[in-house]
Parts: C-alpha cells; structure tokens; sequence
C-alpha cells in the first residue's frame, strides 16, 4: 500500500474531529452570556448551551456563503407553518452537513486508494463536497417544503372561501364563521386560521390578525380573501356573494394554470417522441432496404 494512502482515512477523521471541537470550543467561548442576558433571550441556558455552537460567526458565515441565509430560512420555516426557530433548523444543517462528510469519507476512501499519491487530496475534496451537499440539501429541503404547503394552501383558499360565505350568509360573525371553519377542516389553511381565531380570542383586532395572516403565508388567494374579509369589517360591504364569486374565480385560476401546465407537458412529451421513438422508426424503415441495396451485385 502506498505509504501516503495508509493515513487517508484516519486524516479525514482527524480533521472532521478537529473542526468539531473548534467548533464547540469557539462557540462557548463566543456565546457565554451573563444571567440577565439568558433572561431577556427568553431561552432556557440548558436549550442555549446545545444550540450555542450553531450561532458562532464561524458557522454562519459558512452557511451563508451557500445561499442558507438568517432571513431566508426565518422566512421559509413561517411559510411551513413553524416558528422561526432557526437556531435548532442551523443545528440540522450542522448535522446533516457531518453526515454528508462521513458517506462522502466512507465512499470515497477506497476509491481514492486506488488513485494512488493524489489519493489524499481527493478525501479532502470529497469531504468538503459532502458538507456543502449535506449543508445545501437542507436548505433545499426547507424550501420545497415550504412551497409544496403554501401551493397546498391555495388549493384550500376557495372551499374555505365557500363555507365563509355559507357561514356569514347564516348571520355568523367573521370571527364566528373562522372558528367554525378551523374547528370542522383538517388542512394547514384550517391550522393557519386557527392560529388566527386565537389571536383574536386573545384580544388582537380581527383586521389586524387576518392581514397577519395573508402577511405569514406567500399566497395570493389566500391574500385576496383576506383583504376581502377586513374590507367587509372596516366597511360594512356585501360579503357572501363577494365570497362565493372570489371562489368561482379562484377555481377558475387554478384551472386555467392547469391548462397551461398541461400545454407545458405535452410540449415536454415531444421530446422522447422525437429524439428516440422517431429515430428508431426510421432505422426500422429504412435499414431493410439498406440491407437489399448493399447484397444486390
């Protein structure tokens, strides 16, 4: 065995160690905070010590280099229905970042053995490649989560658009007609509204806490509905017929963007028709007659 690939896997696990315990070493050196501090942060010192070592400049600034921002990821765990806890979602990514580096070491060690001399330098490499992965598809994950709840949510806006306006049109009060709806569905629109209700049983004013809620969400249904809902508070306006036609239009939205997805695919689904059906069609064609014309003297 070569004398330099002999050290290639306890280097890696070396180093992974290492920048463990700088890690740690600098983040409690960094986050120590007096008494007053841990009260006014609102956080038990038992959650801030585990959760400390993700806060440190150091780690950040790595996360960030790779589009994981503070304010993007705040954002983005609102949109999934979460507090924006981000230093337990960083200490995630940590973990997920170390797991990408082990596979990479573990998959990418034999493999370099066989390179010979240069071998060392590509665990190296693997290992700074499985972090960024494991640190990216994280982040990755959190985005499409929170994009595939909010497109959920704007399915959902026209049936609770519906039973709103069955409700109003009974004589329930917006508040009332809210808590029947979170109380009687099950979907993250029913959770987002019952969020809402409760900050209204708690004193907040119902305008206030329905543009709250259009502000949580990236939807522009459920944005509309809202602004509709605190124009008919403030104003007094007509409301279950304003309702049933947003519905009516809402549905028609998502079918017309269906459609258009529709067209998208069926433009996709050329490309397998023309590139390997129609070309193995015309070799069937014609490779007889090629064949003929090849064997006649």
């Amino acid at each position: 065995m070569i004398p330099e690939l002999e050290y290639a896997t306890p280097a890696g696990v070396g180093i992974l160690l290492s920048a463990g315990i700088l890690l740690i070493r600098s983040a409690r050196v960094s986050k120590r905070q007096l008494f007053a501090q841990r009260v006014r942060a609102g956080r038990p010192a038992a959650a801030q010590g585990a959760l400390s070592f993700t806060q440190s400049s150091f780690v950040t600034s790595l996360l960030e280099a790779i589009g994981s921002t503070s304010t993007s990821v705040r954002r983005r765990l609102i949109l999934l229905g979460k507090e924006a806890d981000l230093p337990a979602f960083r200490l995630h990514q940590v973990i997920a970042a170390i797991t990408g580096m082990i596979l990479c070491l573990a998959i990418g060690t034999p493999l370099a053995m066989s390179k010979g001399k240069g071998g060392l330098v590509l665990v190296l490499i693997l290992i700074a490649v499985g972090a960024l992965v494991g640190a990216a598809g994280w982040d990755q994950r959190l985005g499409v989560k929170a994009r595939a709840r909010q497109r959920r949510i704007d399915a959902q806006v026209p049936d609770a658009s519906e039973l709103l306006a069955l409700a109003v049109g009974a004589g329930e009060s917006i508040p009332a007609a809210l808590e029947r709806i979170a109380r009687i569905s099950r979907s993250d629109l029913s959770e987002e509204i019952e969020r809402t209700t409760s900050q209204i049983r708690l004193g907040t004013p119902s305008s206030r806490a329905l543009l709250e809620l259009a502000e949580r969400n990236d939807s522009a249904p459920l944005d509309r509905l809202c602004h509709t809902l605190v124009t008919a508070i403030e104003r007094g306006s007509p409301l279950a017929r304003v309702l049933h036609d947003q519905a009516k239009d809402i549905r028609e939205a998502a079918r017309q963007s269906l459609m258009e997805e529709g067209g998208k695919r069926e433009i996709a689904m050329l490309v397998p028709v023309v590139f390997l059906i129609l070309p193995v069609t015309i070799v069937f064609a014609l490779y007889p007659g090629l064949m003929a014309l090849s064997l006649t003297p």
